[in-house]
């Protein structure tokens, strides 16, 4: 009798869970609030910022901190600096992210873990841009790709090639300097390729606007173009390492036209030894870091001749050459040059002609405060020199002494 009773009470027992486990609802039927806030406010943004999530809902929390910002780390239901967080729904969230001023004179943007093929690591970076919302391309050469970090990551998503060096349209041979349009397209020197590639956001595949025929010295095609920048009218300027010269390539166009050297390798005003960087103003003067002839080379519009503007020997003795290897265009006529051998970036007041030295210096090294071949240069809307630190596998922000 005892043991017909203990299992009468154990079948209304198991009766009863079974009844109440059939009207509670499933995780995956439940939901979870979010709930987030933003300190100091002004700081950044936060995507998503808010809303209600079905339980095992496995979201990215995404800390954007605005110009002049960066994102510090979390507190509340998850803590850390990673960024973007992963969120796994199980219960509500609420989470806090702060940030802080960016007050460093200089600052590892992206890379620096090492020469790899990590999201978070370069193999020679040689190409920089940076888009009005403070998103940062680069150009990672020998791993055939160009890479793209939202502001406040540190790990990069590949947005064309990847794949190998080959002539494909999703694939890139050691990619040299880039540059974006208005529109956030992004313009690719295709080095090994000898061709330019564009990439149209969204898109995981380049199409060829200019080259893309071979190497050869011809007006449509291309020969190791290595140096890009683009005018307010959205035309295409390139160098070419072996030919020797800048072509001007209009959109659309089956062909370029010379605009500066093309006469063979040399020293004279009309000629060019492997130019490496190309920069164009708003009444579209050509600059060019004419860099195996050590000095910067200016080309009015129309002229086939170059006036010197800065050399070697303005710098110092004829014998330590300087290797002058990219150039940008900031704001009051100022030009930034990377100096490839010298391992440092000079700022040249284009009115006064006066020369400083605002980044390296210090020797070839990894430290902090030094640059091993530095490449590409880029400026922030605050001022701030991003530096493309190939030999370091890293991309750099350095706060120039003015702003310091």
């Amino acid at each position: 009798m005892k043991g017909k009773l203990i299992g009468v009470i154990g079948l209304i027992l198991l009766g009863s869970v079974w009844s109440c486990s059939k009207n509670e609802p499933t995780l995956d039927e439940q939901q979870f609030e979010l709930i987030t806030e933003i300190y100091p406010e002004g700081g950044g943004t936060l995507t998503p910022n808010t809303g209600n999530f079905n339980g095992n809902t496995l979201l990215s929390l995404y800390a954007r901190p605005h110009f002049g910002w960066i994102f510090d780390h979390w507190e509340g239901s998850i803590v850390g600096n990673q960024n973007p967080f992963p969120v796994y729904f199980f219960r509500p969230v609420a989470v806090r992210a702060v940030f802080v001023r960016d007050t460093f004179q200089i600052r590892t943007l992206a890379g620096g873990n090492g020469k790899g093929n990590e999201p978070n690591q370069f193999s020679y970076p040689t190409g920089i841009a940076m888009d009005q919302g403070g998103a940062l391309f680069v150009s990672d050469m020998h791993n055939h790709r160009i890479q793209r970090f939202l502001p406040g990551t540190s790990e990069g998503v590949t947005i064309l090639g990847g794949n190998g060096f080959g002539f494909g349209a999703n694939q890139l041979d050691e990619p040299g300097k880039i540059v974006l349009d208005e529109a956030g397209n992004l313009y690719i020197a295709d080095t090994g390729n000898n061709r330019i590639q564009k990439w149209v956001r969204g898109t995981s595949e380049g199409v060829t606007v200019a080259g893309g025929k071979g190497w050869g010295n011809g007006l449509n095609k291309l020969d190791q173009p290595f140096g890009i920048t683009l005018d307010k009218i959205g035309n295409l300027y390139i160098t070419e390492l072996e030919n020797h010269r800048v072509m001007r390539w209009k959109p659309y166009a089956e062909e370029g036209e010379v605009i500066a050297g093309g006469n063979g390798e040399g020293n004279a005003a009309d000629q060019l030894a492997y130019p490496l960087g190309v920069a164009v103003d708003e009444d579209l003067n050509v600059y060019v870091a004419d860099s195996y002839n050590h000095r910067i080379q200016l080309f009015t519009p129309g002229a086939t001749a170059g006036i010197t503007l800065l050399s070697a020997e303005d710098l110092g003795s004829p014998q330590e050459f300087n290797y002058f290897s990219g150039i940008k265009l900031g704001k009051n006529k100022q030009l930034y040059l990377s100096d490839y051998q010298k391992r440092r970036v000079l700022q040249f007041d284009l009115t006064t002609k006066a020369v400083q030295i605002v980044a390296g210096d210090h020797g070839d090294g990894g430290n902090t405060d030094q640059l091993a071949h530095p490449y590409q240069l880029d400026v922030n809307p605050l001022g701030d020199i991003i530096i493309a630190d190939a030999k370091n596998n890293r991309i750099q922000k350095w706060m120039p002494p003015e702003l310091q």
